[in-house]
């Protein structure tokens, strides 16, 4: 009987996480006036592989880093194809910016990019989207799923 559940509790385990591993879990992100559909980087493979490899971006779509403590983390665009901004976020605030980071070009090396504060969670979307809506540091973040 214990050896059928646990079986049977390594079968849903497997099933749920090949199912996430297809449909990544995602999230509502409101900035002024424009909301986000972002996929959420919570364990270290997805944050580590983060949009790397696509070849584009939906408009309005993103990915939402999450981390458990504020840091000045390093993000850098290995096996990107497109070019990103950056939004980095302190609690509910726009800490810093970055706005359009290339993508390596040739043999080059991917750029390597840092907030200027600490932040506990980094907001990617697609090139030339934080100048279009005006977004600045201070402004507020509102996470619509949680």
């Amino acid at each position: 009987m214990n050896r059928t559940i646990l079986i049977i509790g390594i079968i849903i385990l497997l099933i749920l996480g090949f199912y996430y591993r297809s449909h990544p879990l995602s999230s509502k992100v409101k900035i002024h006036d424009t909301v986000f559909t972002v996929e959420t980087a919570v364990t270290e493979p997805q944050k580590q592989l983060g949009l790397g490899g696509r070849t584009n971006l939906e408009t309005n779509h993103g990915m939402l880093f999450i981390y458990d403590h504020k840091e000045q983390y390093n993000f850098w665009m290995k096996d990107m194809h497109f070019p990103l901004d950056f939004i980095w976020i302190n609690g509910k605030t726009v800490a810093d910016i970055t706005k359009n980071v290339p993508p390596p070009t040739g043999d080059g090396q991917p750029a390597i990019v840092v907030p200027k504060e600490q932040v506990d969670k980094v907001l990617e979307i697609n090139a030339g989207t934080i100048q279009a809506l005006h977004i600045q540091p201070g402004d507020e973040v509102e996470f619509l799923d949680r």
